[in-house]
């Protein structure tokens, strides 16, 4: 685009402008040959540097070299081309490239010539520090490229919020940077402490329109990551953004814009599995776009190019850094006999696509941080937690190398414990719900003596039901140690009922390291294996009153969830529901559910035995996994509360009246009520 036409618009007239706002050529003057500018962005690639296929030999990741000659191949074709990332290219990595605290992939993009990349979340895992000095924003560090981020206050050196690259056709393309606002919820929140993340678009928008304004660019392109949509506010001075952050593909045409070619938005993916391509095709003379299209290159399309002729400078460097790696990589730590595994979106999705599902491996973790903290440490804790989002790839069955140790949670986090009541751990359990975010629902991996029950259908913060630990209701007003990794404990992914950043509780660092007690773990324990309960099941009761109760001789319907496991591990067939005398065994829907955690459906309806009291509501699946909420049955005549109205109050009401003296005070307050409205009506006729 033409940034110089916006200052014209107010100077000349609209009869002498064309469609994009620019000036008509003078007459007999030759026209320019329109040159297509070629934009390469790549996201989330993680440090997946070298080539990875299926046992089938299909291309599972591309690897750098093979990427590094298509990238080659798409300039030899036009030297108007621009490789360009949108943020988390390093950490959370494959052990080839975290056991060298990422510098091969840097060194790999540096190879490859990246122009410029916003910054991702998983830049700061090594705080602040780390990303500014050592990788640095500039292109004077490990990464000899600029990382931009319009969106980031109090940081010193700041990132720069754009950078303009000029093609060889002299066309100027300024790219603006924006990352995440969740940024400090999900990395470690002591590494970028005193650092401010707004909402990106809108500080993008501030930095494109500042741009614009001064006429310094010929063509505006987004790079942030976020998930973003063509309906996600960005300003009409963009002509193309490049997503990020939620690992999934996005190629999108925006609505017709006025005088504008429609925005174009692209995703690709994560792991250099994808490569989106923005085509802009602008009038060398005018700078008038004519067009905006886009593409996304799969690993298929990069392997068939240039499989066999991977780019030489960067194959080196993966192969030396292959070699630096393998001989401690190789090393066999543990054997299992089962493979423990994370959850998926769909039945043919790949694993770790849901992070908001119960997985068993995430569950595994979360008994390696209690185990370790209470056979190595004298803290002595009470539940274990752990972070979907730390979990980056599955324990196949058989041999476990160190290498793949590592790389089911490569973050090098040390572990240690954080006091807390059994009201904040409730509220812990409520947090996984995440509306409005990128992930709606992060599932905490928890110990195997701890299981829950909510209800699907409540509302934000009052889904939980019922907690067990060590087969006990949870006490609110006791205390629980809770043991788990410091980025999880210091508040990570936005749970704040740790209270470690207000100071109401306060993280024990052991200094001891997730991947060694993983492995450690792993080798004392050689029949382990996926546990069969479910840590979760969701439960909603239809036909029960506000406050719970069902009423004798009443018909009721327990919806069930959360049953199963999605990964591949087994999953139930059918579930038995027992109340009193009654019994029902109903199938369960093994469909999966994506974004959450109700994979594993069931519906049973039951008849409500006589006579009032207490009774167990008992779920029993044939894999295994047992849930039991007790139901407080009223005999059939008891007024039962109103529908609406919340439970609190309710529960308020039924506290007093259970009292003498409250049973008093509200008689007589109804009382004087209604001798007061007979006041009022005896004066109103008089």
């Amino acid at each position: 685009m033409n940034i110089h036409r916006h200052a014209l618009l107010s100077a000349l007239t609209v009869g002498t402008l064309t469609l994009s706002g620019l000036a008509a050529p003078v007459a007999g003057a030759e026209e320019a040959t329109p040159v297509t500018l070629n934009i390469l962005a790549t996201s989330d690639f993680h440090g997946h540097i070298s080539a990875v296929h299926g046992r089938d030999g299909s291309v599972v990741d591309p690897g750098a070299a093979a990427l590094a000659c298509y990238i080659d191949a798409e300039r030899d074709r036009n030297p108007d081309t621009n490789f360009v990332a949108a943020g988390d290219l390093i950490s959370g990595s494959p052990f080839v490239s975290s056991i060298l605290r990422d510098k091969p992939t840097l060194d790999v993009f540096n190879a490859m010539g990246l122009d410029v990349s916003a910054l991702g979340n998983h830049e700061f895992d090594n705080g602040f520090g780390d990303v500014s000095a050592r990788v640095s924003f500039d292109g004077t560090g490990q990464a000899r490229f600029p990382y931009i981020a319009a969106n980031i206050s109090g940081a010193d050196p700041a990132p720069p919020p754009s950078h303009t690259v000029t093609t060889e056709s002299g066309i100027r393309i300024a790219y603006v940077g924006g990352v995440t606002a969740e940024t400090p919820s999900i990395v470690n929140p002591d590494g970028v402490a005193g650092l401010r993340f707004s909402e990106p678009v809108a500080a993008m928008n501030a930095e494109a329109e500042r741009i614009a304004a001064t006429g310094d660019a010929d063509v505006i392109i987004g790079l942030v990551h976020e998930g973003v949509h063509v309906n996600s506010g960005f300003s009409d001075v963009f002509d193309a953004v490049v997503g990020a952050h939620t690992h999934r593909a996005t190629l999108e045409t925006g609505p017709a814009r006025d005088g504008r070619q429609p925005l174009v938005v692209v995703q690709p993916g994560e792991y250099g599995r994808l490569l989106s391509d923005i085509d802009i095709v602008i009038d060398p003379a005018t700078r008038e776009i004519r067009s905006v299209t886009a593409s996304n290159h799969t690993a298929d399309d990069i392997w068939a190019e240039c499989g066999d002729t991977p780019d030489a400078e960067v194959q080196a460097i993966v192969t030396a850094a292959e070699e630096a790696a393998a001989e401690e990589g190789k090393r066999v730590v543990a054997t299992v006999p089962g493979a423990f595994l994370r959850g998926r979106d769909s039945a043919d999705g790949d694993t770790g696509g849901n992070r908001g599902v119960e997985s068993s491996l995430n569950s595994l973790l979360a008994d390696v941080a209690l185990d370790s903290i209470n056979t190595k440490t004298t803290l002595k804790a009470d539940i274990g937690v752990m972070n979907a989002g730390g979990v980056r790839a599955d324990l196949a069955a058989g041999e476990v190398t160190f290498a793949d140790a590592y790389q089911v949670q490569p973050f090098s986090n040390p572990v240690g414990t954080v006091d807390m009541t059994g009201a904040q751990f409730i509220e812990l359990l409520e947090q996984q719900w995440k509306p409005g975010q990128s992930r709606p629902r992060l599932a905490l991996g928890l110990s195997s003596n701890v299981t829950y029950i909510y209800d699907p259908t409540g509302e934000q913060g009052s889904r939980i039901t019922r907690v067990l630990v060590n087969g006990a209701p949870i006490d609110p007003a006791a205390t629980y140690r809770v043991a788990g990794n410091r980025f999880l404990l210091n508040e990570g992914d936005s749970f704040t009922a740790f209270g470690t950043r207000t100071g109401s509780n306060t993280f024990t660092d052991t200094g001891l390291m997730g991947v060694d007690l993983f492995i450690s773990h792993l080798a004392a324990n050689p029949e382990i294996s996926p546990r069969e309960q479910q840590t979760s099941v969701g439960v909603h009761v239809d036909g029960a009153a506000a406050d719970g109760s069902v009423a004798a001789g009443s018909e009721i319907t327990v919806d069930l969830s959360s049953l199963s496991y999605t990964g591949g591990e087994p999953v139930p067939e059918n579930v038995t529901v027992t109340l009193g005398d009654g019994k029902v065994t109903v199938p369960v829907d093994n469909t999966i559910v994506p974004a959450g955690d109700e994979t594993g459906r069931a519906s049973a309806t039951l008849t409500v035995p006589g006579g009032a009291g207490e009774l167990t509501l008992h779920i029993e699946t044939d894999t295994g996994t047992v849930a039991e909420l007790p139901l407080t049955v009223t005999d059939g005549s008891t007024p039962q509360p109103p529908a609406s109205g919340s439970g609190a109050a309710l529960s308020s009401d039924l506290d007093r009246l259970s009292s003498p003296l409250g049973n008093f005070g509200y008689i007589i307050g109804g009382g004087l009520a209604a001798l007061i409205a007979l006041l009022l009506t005896w004066l109103h006729a008089r």
